[in-house]
């Protein structure tokens, strides 16, 4: 039973509130930095493809790198902490770089240390928080939960981008940066007063397993559970195109399309409204379509949106209203996926074990974005940056076509399909 539990909105949790109204505040500075990052590297630093690349990449790297033994300290460690501490050391990471280009000393090496410091405190902060969602509401709750933390993350996607376009042109995009430093330190101070709580205990504490033990019960749930276990490879392939594709995304509408970086922030919240519908539809699909069916569809459409973008040619009018038709499909169907795919994983998963299983999941798909970030930077060199983002949208289909030969497809509800041996196993009950 969560804590604060409530009949109706789910609002009337005040500690869901409280994590939702910080996340809010810090989603919309995150989107800030989401156009006025790359537009610092590439307008003011003169940045390579691969720079640009490898820029990408340090933000997901650390998943890849810390992400599963993060895991088993979220386990180990109270999680309120950890939430508060991973956003103050962001808020001063993201602070250096505004001061840093007032007292005209910023370089491309000091933007990459800085996302890299800042990565390592998202890979904190984004299993810690997720591991802490299923103390704080019921877990009949979490779909609607998770829809409401996303939709909230989506409407900063549509909001963020747009703003961010017309203060980069009033005050430039390293001050922008600014707006999302402080923006991580409201959070912290919002999350301070989330309810405390202590170290998970679970029944592998007396026996004190080691590092590698743990990392091992938390692959065992991914492991034993079919829909976890192929929606898993599913989405190493999703993050690995979909990351090759942002990683020349604005390089392609800057300097092979001509559009202004006003015009960039404008479609990117266009297209972002596709993540806010997907977001609010995610419940109501499950509920029509089944799981698997829904979950094919939501993957199917970043290929599709993706694939439309790689036809934008010139700085027109329809030009334009294409990218950003484009990107809307492109961004539609992830939430979809991705709150079914955590609400599941988070509802069968036992407190103990949230933080390893949290970082297996997390550890492969943001990691993944790593490597395609790379992919997507050395193809943007060799190929040209329209055919990287064509070749790139064409493997988006991929994992669509996987969970559609699976036994996924013929999945119907969540409740029915949380199987697996663990019931008799000291991993935890499914």
């Amino acid at each position: 039973m969560g804590a604060n539990s409530q009949p109706g909105s789910i609002f009337r949790n005040k500690a869901f509130a409280l994590l939702w109204s910080s996340q809010s505040i810090s989603f919309m500075g995150t989107q800030l930095t989401f156009v006025a990052l790359p537009l610092t590297a590439v307008a003011v630093l003169n940045a390579t493809p691969m720079e640009a690349g490898l820029l990408n990449a340090l933000e997901t790297l650390p998943f890849l790198l810390f992400g599963l033994f993060v895991g088993v300290m979220v386990d180990r460690w109270a999680r309120r902490p950890i939430l508060v501490w991973a956003n103050a050391i962001r808020f001063v990471a993201l602070a250096w770089i505004p001061v840093a280009f007032v007292l005209d000393v910023l370089t491309i090496e000091q933007l990459l240390v800085v996302t890299f410091v800042v990565g390592v405190m998202t890979v904190f902060f984004e299993i810690a928080y997720m591991s802490y969602l299923p103390s704080l509401v019921d877990r009949d709750r979490l779909i609607d939960a998770n829809s409401k933390l996303q939709a909230s993350s989506s409407v900063a996607e549509v909001a963020g981008p747009g703003l961010a376009g017309g203060l980069i042109g009033l005050i430039g995009a390293p001050i922008v940066i600014a707006i999302d430093s402080a923006s991580y330190l409201i959070s912290a101070v919002a999350l301070f007063k989330l309810p405390r709580d202590a170290a998970p205990q679970g029944p592998e504490d007396e026996a004190k397993p080691s590092i590698w033990a743990s990392l091992r019960a938390g692959f065992a749930v991914v492991a034993r559970n079919t829909l976890l276990r192929w929606c898993t490879i599913a989405v190493f392939f999703l993050s690995l195109f979909f990351s090759s594709i942002m990683a020349v995304y604005f390089l392609f509408l800057i300097r092979e399309a001509g559009m202004a970086s006003a015009a960039v922030g404008l479609i990117v919240a266009v297209g972002s409204v596709g993540g806010l519908v997907g977001a609010l539809l995610a419940e109501r699909m499950n509920a029509w379509l089944g799981i698997g069916r829904t979950l094919v569809t939501a993957l199917a459409l970043p290929g599709i949106g993706f694939l439309l973008l790689s036809y934008v040619d010139g700085n027109s009018l329809g030009a334009t209203v294409l990218a950003g038709a484009a990107t809307f499909v492109g961004f539609l169907g992830i939430p979809i996926f991705d709150i079914t795919v955590i609400s599941f994983r988070q509802s069968i998963t036992p407190e103990h074990l949230q933080g390893r299983v949290n970082a297996t999941q997390r550890s492969l798909s943001w990691g993944t974005l790593s490597l395609g970030s790379l992919m997507g930077g050395a193809l943007g060199g060799a190929l040209g940056l329209g055919e990287t983002i064509m070749w790139s949208a064409i493997g988006l289909f991929v994992p669509a076509v996987l969970l559609s030969l699976s036994p996924v497809r013929r999945m119907r509800h969540l409740a029915d399909h949380a199987e697996g041996p663990a019931e008799s196993s000291p991993v935890g009950s499914h």
